[in-house]
């Protein structure tokens, strides 16, 4: 890279650890640093969403799916769209007003504690596995267009995040992941005409790769299906999603931090996925797939404006990874360690061991890092054995008063070991039942187990259904 860009690249970074350390001044204590206060405003709630999911996944990943299989890899990330809009509509408003700050909180109140810990548990597991995924991605970024050895990267990736992110907690990765939804949106917008250029434009895009590059159908019809319930689970039970909901100010800024970033998914889904397509007409071959998109940059991007395109790059991997860490932090501290051993610990003590928690979540996924292979893969995974299995237990205690804690603990467990078995036991089934995808399956399955139960058990104590009565 030119001297120009990585000043450009240099610039990203000042710029964001500027305005993470500057909101470190405004944490005043654990609630300031694990839910802002739950003050933030629509731009901050809207913004903040939508950069921690436009993340690496959803950039190298789905990039790096279309150049292989064309353009209807872009499901990925259109697959998010009638999730965010269904859950803004009809589920966040119903949860905003709930006295809670986590889902596994939500849990124990609706049910029991068990359901809570293991829930906990679960989800921290997941962000760990989530996080490891967003830091290799800037550091394949770094590996590809600076020559920055991959274990180098990583460490680079993992130090920037924890300078803001353990000073500023929430506020810091709110305020930071508004200019990196700036700068990566941006830099994809950008991205699509310069590379339709370079490769001789559109018209020679099309007729020099094979029809199917152009149909959305090439996925068939359960592979979309399967990451749209994907997104559902998600967005419905990951603690990265709905601190943003917790932390909003109202509900209807929670609602609107939901369908804003819906909206956002339609226009960046496709952009990403004609850059893969764009890629794979003018260069074939690439054996790496997930570095198609630093290709991209590195080939496209006239000097200057490719560092400041890098920085997007960090942006996707960073504003996701922050989101990651802090979920992982709240989730601790507020379902295991105060519940167990915090409850007559001193504000300054929470603020302290909250921030070295912090710490600890980014050396874990540091080490898990350096095993992870497939982006998706990854994302998929990391979602499987938490979000499947607790998504009916949260929408049937929202929506169903009968449903009670024997039927949720049942469904959870229920739910994990078939999802476990299809997909590590029944992996290579390809007809019947066992072939659907492994999330459907799992959380059928829990939710059939959670109902039969619940209505074959006692009906739940007056005070677990009053709980809704706040929504």
């Amino acid at each position: 890279m030119s001297t120009l860009d990585i000043g450009g690249l240099i610039l990203v970074f000042v710029a964001i650890l500027y305005i993470g350390v500057k909101s470190t001044s405004k944490v005043k204590n654990s609630d300031d640093y694990l839910l802002a206060g739950k003050s933030l405003n629509k731009v901050q709630a809207g913004f903040s969403l939508a950069a921690t999911d436009l993340g690496g996944s959803g950039l190298i990943g789905a990039s790096a799916y279309c150049y292989t299989v064309g353009i209807s890899g872009s499901w990925w990330n259109l697959c998010a769209v009638p999730a965010f809009i269904l859950l803004g509509i009809f589920l966040i408003r119903r949860l905003r007003p709930l006295a809670i700050a986590t889902g596994p909180e939500f849990l124990e109140k609706r049910y029991d504690k068990k359901s809570r810990i293991i829930a906990s548990v679960m989800q921290i597991c997941a962000i760990v596995a989530g996080l490891s995924a967003q830091f290799l991605v800037g550091a394949v970024a770094l590996n590809v267009l600076m020559d920055v050895p991959m274990q180098v990267g990583l460490i680079i990736s993992v130090a920037v995040v924890i300078l803001y992110t353990m000073g500023g907690g929430l506020i810091a990765v709110v305020n930071t992941d508004i200019f990196q939804f700036i700068i990566l949106v941006g830099s994809v917008i950008v991205a699509v005409p310069l590379a339709l250029v370079k490769a001789g434009g559109l018209d020679t895009v099309v007729a020099s790769l094979p029809a199917e590059y152009f149909s959305m159908g090439e996925l068939g019809f359960w592979t979309p299906v399967s990451w749209i319930c994907l997104c559902l689970f998600l967005y419905t039970t990951q603690q990265t999603y709905l601190q943003r909901v917790f932390a909003a100010k109202d509900t209807s800024t929670a609602v609107f931090a939901y369908v804003f970033t819906g909206v956002i998914y339609i226009f960046y889904g496709l952009a990403v996925g004609f850059i893969g397509v764009i890629m794979a007409s003018m260069m074939p071959g690439i054996v790496d797939a997930n570095t198609v998109y630093a290709v991209m940059i590195e080939s496209v991007m006239p000097p200057g404006l490719a560092g400041v395109v890098l920085g997007g790059v960090f942006a996707a991997s960073m504003s996701t990874a922050d989101s990651y860490l802090m979920a992982g932090t709240s989730l601790f501290i507020n379902d295991i360690y105060t519940p167990l051993f915090g409850k007559d610990k001193e504000d300054k003590q929470m603020l302290l061991h909250s921030r070295i928690l912090t710490v600890v979540i980014c050396l874990g996924s540091l080490i898990l890092a350096n095993f992870v292979q497939n982006l998706i893969d990854m994302v998929y995974l990391a979602g499987l054995f938490y979000s499947t299995s607790v998504f009916f237990p949260i929408i049937l205690g929202v929506f169903w008063k009968r449903t009670n804690a024997t039927g949720a603990f049942s469904g959870i467990i229920a739910s994990l070991i078939v999802g476990f078995s299809v997909e590590y036991i029944f992996a290579d089934v390809t007809t019947g039942i066992l072939s659907l995808p492994s999330n459907i399956l799992s959380a059928l399955s829990g939710l059939i187990v959670m109902v039969l139960v619940s209505l074959m058990t006692k009906k739940p104590a007056e005070e677990k259904v009053k709980f809704l009565e706040a929504s």
